[in-house]
């Protein structure tokens, strides 16, 4: 295996931690700008970008096979996604979250810090891809490479879209999607705050902000709960 592919299966493996030190990064080294544009439209189009890369995640996990497209530290994949989401792009689980980070960074009000988190992200991208596509391979063979040939791995390409082969499973949304939009939420809030206190010296809206957190710790917890019930 060379290195690329060993990179690759060391980051998918951390995938869900590499992140975290790009954040601090951001909010130790780029400080919030006062942009020319107004705030709240920023606010209003981060917020969207980053739904919009939810709702791709939502829709990739709520269509995907089981044992396929899971938050698992190892690579698995028990069948092959080529329908539905998966016949437009090979990996939109990626372009959700590279949509939801740059839609948080444009709440953020700061080009550069968007500018290097984005392009340290896509370079991770590119070696877990790399990883995940060999596996695939290796597992599935012709089939993959037949797939492979006809689905871009970034760009999409909707003349190829086919109709998803399973009906959507709301559960497997709630349930793996949990953490992905409790992380957003609270990145969210903590932007919104973080900026405010930049720019003008002091934290307002307190009570507003300790409701909001703790209305996303107890959804949050409540869901694993609920899971470790039914599961």
């Amino acid at each position: 295996m060379n290195w690329k592919l060993r990179l690759g299966d060391f980051l998918f493996k951390y995938r869900s931690f590499t992140p975290v030190p790009l954040i601090i990064i951001v909010f130790v080294f780029f400080k919030p700008q006062i942009s020319p544009v107004n705030n709240v439209l920023l606010l209003a189009a981060g917020f969207f970008i980053m739904i919009s890369g939810e709702l791709i995640r939502v829709i990739s996990v709520g269509f995907s096979f089981t044992g396929t497209s899971g938050r698992e530290n190892f690579l698995r994949a028990d069948s092959l996604n080529v329908s539905g989401i998966y016949s437009v792009v090979r990996n939109p689980l990626y372009i959700g979250n590279l949509l939801i980070y740059s839609g948080l960074l444009i709440v953020y009000s700061n080009l550069f810090a968007l500018i290097f988190f984005d392009i340290l992200l896509i370079v991770q991208y590119y070696f877990i891809i790399l990883s995940e596509e060999e596996f695939l391979k290796n597992t599935y063979g012709d089939e993959y490479s037949e797939y492979k040939e006809s689905v871009n791995s970034i760009l999409p390409g909707f003349g190829r879209y086919k109709k998803p082969e399973n009906k959507f499973d709301r559960l497997k949304v709630i349930f793996k999607e949990n953490d992905s939009v409790f992380n957003a939420l609270v990145i969210f809030g903590v932007i919104i705050l973080y900026k405010g206190y930049t720019l003008s010296g002091k934290l307002t809206n307190g009570k507003s902000f300790a409701i909001y957190f703790g209305v996303l710790i107890i959804s949050y917890i409540l869901i694993k709960l609920l899971k470790t019930r039914l599961f």
